[in-house]
């Protein structure tokens, strides 16, 4: 009887990860995807606009954001006064 409960339970238990296995797995990667963000509207607290892009055409958005982030930090805000705040101004 109890040889009978444990193989049923093993038999059981060897279905439920295959029949979840399909479940979890992660959707491929694919660079020609359509995806929408929505994106505040500088000078308003409500407006919002959505913006649509490839996945493709996000990753380099989002590294170009980045290099421009970069090459701001290094050579500082410039102000009216054109290279007032470049570093290799400074003696």
């Amino acid at each position: 009887m109890k040889l009978a409960r444990l193989a049923a339970a093993a038999a059981l238990l060897a279905a439920v990860p295959a029949a979840a296995a399909p479940a979890s797995a992660k959707p491929k990667y694919d660079p020609d995807r359509l995806v929408c963000e929505s994106r505040n509207v500088i000078g308003s607290r409500l407006q919002r606009v959505r913006v649509c892009h490839t996945m493709l055409e996000w990753e380099e958005v989002r590294l170009q954001e980045k290099v421009g982030l970069m090459r701001k930090q290094y050579n500082g805000a410039s102000g009216a006064g054109g290279d007032a705040g470049a570093r290799d101004s400074i003696n």
